[in-house]
């Protein structure tokens, strides 16, 4: 009888082998993680590689008698307003300094999607007028797609009703908390429905705009394929820091100016 052979440890074929199924895995894993799509988060990256960079000088943004200026350009001084401002006496908005208001002209609302007019809009049109202030419009969106987008510019221009515009009809759209129709920003196409509001605008003769903030410009709008509007952008603080250029900023929601109670959004305009 053959004698049979004492084991005094693990096959070295086997352990060699699960050594290099587990460095193997280890691999896999790590390519997975290096090749997924980038989270699109808050402040991410940014990725508009060839979108236009900000070249703005940071020391020439200076605050001047409550507002925010700029020393190496011509400005323009501004506020944005909603229903939500009240009853406006717009003579001493004008003479408090400012030179021109962003009137909200409509929004959709956020839960069952039907579209309003501003209800202070023709009032704050006609007011804003008369004290000589320059105008632009936003329209607050919720739009799912282009075509609803499409629609929004549409009854914007409507609401103009072929009134002279200084400034821009701007795109504002923004994801509203609680009860919303809208599954998530991310679910939504912003840059075609940008797009498609825009080229509505300017089919009607008007300037058109996007208005966003740094969240959405570095992770949800592909701001290179924006490059032809005028680019409005919210970044709270004294000297912006967002990486790609920019025309108008909205640079506070807490300002005072007389002639509004309570606080309102203020702007500057940079002509160059």
């Amino acid at each position: 009888m053959a004698r049979k052979r004492k084991k005094t440890g693990p096959d070295l074929t086997k352990v060699l082998i699960a050594f290099l199924g587990a460095i193997l895995v280890i691999l896999v894993g790590t390519a997975a993680y290096l090749l997924r799509a980038p989270e699109q988060t808050a402040f991410d990256e940014p990725t508009a590689a060839t979108a236009a960079e900000n070249e703005y000088d940071a020391d020439a943004f200076v605050m001047r008698d409550g507002f925010l200026c700029y020393e190496a350009a011509p400005y323009r001084i501004g506020i944005d307003v909603s229903t939500h401002q009240g009853l406006i006496d717009w003579q001493a908005v004008a003479d408090a300094g400012v030179e021109f208001a962003i009137l909200r002209v409509g929004y959709r609302g956020s839960t069952e999607g039907k579209l309003y007019e501003d209800e202070q809009f023709r009032e704050n049109l006609a007011g804003a007028r008369a004290a000589g202030l320059q105008l632009g419009v936003y329209f607050f969106s919720q739009a799912l797609t282009p075509e609803e987008a499409e629609e929004e510019a549409e009854l914007a221009c409507r609401l103009l009703d072929g009134e002279t515009l200084e400034l821009p009809v701007f795109y504002d759209w923004e994801e509203v908390s609680g009860g919303s129709r809208v599954e998530s920003a991310a679910s939504v196409p912003m840059t075609d429905c940008a797009i498609a509001f825009c080229e509505a605008v300017e089919r009607k003769g008007y300037t058109a705009g996007v208005y966003f903030n740094q969240s959405y410009g570095y992770g949800y709008l592909e701001l290179e394929r924006l490059q032809d509007y005028t680019l409005w952008l919210a970044e709270y603080g004294d000297t912006p820091s967002f990486r790609y250029h920019f025309d108008c900023l909205q640079y506070t929601d807490s300002g005072t100016v007389d002639g509004i109670e309570g606080a309102v959004d203020l702007n500057l305009l940079i002509l160059q």
